[in-house]
């Protein structure tokens, strides 16, 4: 029990970090735009990213258990529980070291690079399971890319629509159907639905649902204001809003994994004393990590809001509005095959699309080298930094 204890608490601490630190992906881009005010962005961004981690917080939680290290090698139960309490530690502290120099920082990065540190003082080299670290590279590498040119392409599809007061409507209302429908086909299908028909059918219907609700939300208030450009105004600040809550959505999804499942190792390895084959996150560790990350977000959220909404390039309504839908599906697909990517990732390729699609002259191409370059020193930190915890764990206890 002890241990279960000990692991809550820094597990919480890393989910509080993670929050503070990744609340900038999710509404850096509405704060720098002026869509919405910061206080309200951070209860927005908590609420959302709650609600993802717990409906759809065990697609990645499997990957960073079983996917790193071949934990059956392992039988010892002690050696899982020093392990996780390692890579668990080193995590937070590198996330606060980030938060604290107002970097975005990728945690995926840092519990990956943390999990192979543990493995390979334990196990040595044969002991990680390289596919998967291969696959898990290879998609880090993919997936700002992925997002900068989705987002390019959006900025130059939808840029003049929501700038044209009498296309805003079914700019805004054909988008909207655009996120509803792929977050809610990736998140249901394998997850609610077996069958794709079922998911796609319902993810249909709720992707029309939402066109035809925003469409009758914009008649009214274009009605109920004879101002047409403080509605448009108004009616872009609601977009921003939305992406906003979908990327915290999605960030839940994905990222609350990464404190919850090494948590869920440590509790299994000191009630069963082995991690079983097939394994789900435990639902005690998921409210506790979901809970950590709204209140990091609230606590102290504010941190790297400014060097993602403002540093990278300027931004209006209309491209906060692109670069979020152009992180949010992305990370959703990557979220729906269990590889721990980064919303942090995601957020800062489509804020560069958005400005490389306006031209290079105007993205700050300085703050995103120093981001790149705090992500590429991430893991190989972060691994010395488990390795040697736990080196000092199991020789203390």
């Amino acid at each position: 029990m002890i241990w279960i204890i000990i692991g809550s608490l820094i597990a919480f601490f890393v989910a509080w970090n993670n929050g503070a630190n990744n609340a900038a992906d999710a509404i850096g881009t509405a704060v720098g735009s002026r869509a919405v005010d910061l206080r309200k962005a951070l209860i927005i961004a908590a609420i959302a990213d709650f609600v993802g981690a717990i409906l759809f917080g065990s697609f990645v939680s499997e990957t960073i258990m079983r996917g790193i290290v071949n934990i059956e090698l392992i039988t010892n139960p002690k050696i899982i529980i020093y392990g996780m309490l390692s890579s668990l530690l080193s995590t937070g502290l590198w996330m606060l070291i980030a938060s604290i120099m107002k970097m975005p920082m990728s945690i995926s990065m840092a519990i990956v690079g943390a999990v192979i540190g543990f493995g390979l003082v334990t196990l040595g080299i044969n002991g990680i399971l390289w596919d998967t670290i291969a696959y898990i590279f290879i998609s880090w590498a993919i997936l700002p890319f992925f997002s900068a040119v989705v987002a390019v392409l959006l900025q130059r599809f939808y840029s003049r629509m929501l700038a044209n007061v009498k296309l805003l409507p079914y700019a805004g209302a054909s988008s909207l159907f655009l996120i509803v429908f792929s977050t809610s086909f990736l998140l249901l299908y394998g997850k609610v639905f077996t069958a794709y028909t079922n998911a796609l059918i319902l993810s249909l219907l709720l992707g029309f649902t939402s066109f035809l609700m925003f469409l009758i939300f914009t008649s009214i208030l274009m009605i109920k204001r004879s101002d047409t450009k403080e509605s448009s105004n108004t009616i872009l600040k609601v977009l921003v809003t939305f992406a906003a809550a979908t990327i915290a959505f999605s960030h839940g999804a994905n990222d609350v994994a990464k404190s919850a499942a090494p948590l869920t190792a440590i509790i299994l390895a000191s009630s069963k004393g082995y991690i079983p084959l097939t394994v789900s996150v435990d639902i005690y560790a998921l409210l506790l990590c979901a809970s950590g990350i709204a209140i990091g977000i609230m606590s102290w959220g504010y941190r790297v809001v400014g060097t993602l909404g403002e540093e990278i390039t300027t931004l209006t309504h209309t491209s906060a509005f692109i670069a979020q839908i152009s992180a949010s599906i992305p990370l959703l697909i990557f979220t729906r095959l269990g590889m721990p990517v980064s919303t942090t990732m995601s957020i800062v390729g489509a804020i560069a699309g958005v400005g490389l699609a306006k031209g290079v002259k105007y993205v700050n191409i300085k703050t995103l080298l120093r981001i790149f370059s705090t992500w590429i020193i991430a893991v190989p930190v972060v691994m010395v930094m488990s390795a040697g915890v736990y080196l000092i764990i199991s020789s203390v206890l």
